[in-house]
């Protein structure tokens, strides 16, 4: 059956992607707004590490002299446009962020990708905003650093790519919360998250299976901690259009061959089958009402194992159950 989360996820997210005017020349983004009403199922935390360095709205924009990893190894510095060397601001005001966050109970961050400060997978260097590199900006080096759920603001190009994330990012905080002290829990919660691994990296997944079959009798906890870890990090990677179609097909197929929908509300629901042409917003819609139906019937969708709803739901959910039996 599908996994529930009832506590709202603590989100942080870069400020100017919240609709707040904290970038160098006052301009805004509107990113989370594309959320629409399911925005109201996170608890968001903005943060601007450039605001907490001091640096002002409006201000001058800075650049890096490499990746953020480099400044923060001491070999690279970050610089005004002028050349003036900020680098030990920067950081500060990078580290008021992280302590901001953790009081608010953050786990996961979404970040202004090609920023010199917030970018996760690239970052600008140089003063011409074309010159780029591998690596992350200050903010996002720092936050790597930490373990936590990082997701770029590429996150909201599609409906698409964000259901990706956001399903990722629920499985990967029932996992870390997940008590796992024995070699059975870790299977148990394994047999649950397993099927988006395998949907996004197959080979990854196989290793991960053999690895826990191999396991030793009654492994100790520093084991089962590690190869938690390993499974967290094969959440972060993203799906294909290509590899969700699938899944979502391959999953429907299933439960109807199985007769799992036979009786069931599938309010209005329509799974076209992989080679039937579609957006990415109706295949994002047919992958959130199956998630839908499998929590109304209590079913596995593997390719979404874990979604969150509002406790009063899961509640109102439960007292209907009963009242039908």
């Amino acid at each position: 059956m599908v996994q529930i989360i009832t506590n709202k996820p603590s989100v942080g997210v870069s400020a100017c992607l919240f609709n707040c005017p904290v970038r160098y020349n006052g301009k805004k983004l509107n990113a989370v707004g594309k959320l629409g009403r399911e925005r109201a199922d996170f608890a968001f935390t903005p943060v601007c590490p450039e605001c907490m360095a001091g640096f002002g709205v409006p201000r001058e924009s800075i650049h890096l002299t490499g990746s953020g990893q480099q400044v923060l190894a001491g070999t690279a510095a970050a610089r005004n446009h002028h050349g003036v060397n900020v680098t030990s601001d920067l950081i500060a005001g990078c580290q008021a962020s992280i302590e901001a966050l953790e009081r608010a109970g953050v786990r996961a961050v979404i970040l202004k990708e090609e920023s010199p400060t917030c970018g996760l997978f690239k970052a600008r260097i140089g003063k011409k905003r074309r010159e780029q590199v591998t690596g992350s900006g200050v903010f996002g080096a720092m936050l790597r650093e930490k373990g936590w759920f990082l997701i770029p603001d590429k996150a909201f190009d599609s409906a698409l790519t964000w259901w990706d994330w956001r399903r990722r990012l629920h499985a990967w905080l029932w996992l870390s919360d997940r008590s796992l002290q024995t070699n059975g829990e870790l299977t148990d919660a394994w047999h649950v998250v397993k099927f988006i691994v395998q949907e996004t990296d197959r080979p990854f997944a196989d290793e991960v299976g053999r690895a826990l079959a191999g396991l030793p009798k009654n492994a100790p906890p520093e084991l089962l901690e590690k190869h938690r870890k390993t499974i967290l990090h094969g959440l972060e990677r993203p799906t294909t259009r290509a590899r969700a179609t699938q899944a979502l097909w391959k999953t429907y197929a299933n439960l109807k061959n199985h007769g799992k929908l036979e009786g069931v509300d599938l309010h209005d629901l329509t799974v076209n089958s992989p080679e039937v042409r579609r957006n990415v917003t109706t295949i994002a819609a047919e992958l959130t009402s199956l998630e839908r139906v499998a929590f109304e019937n209590d079913l596995l969708f593997g390719t979404s194992p874990v979604i969150y709803r509002d406790v009063r739901r899961v509640r109102a959910q439960a007292a209907r159950k009963t009242d039908t039996q």
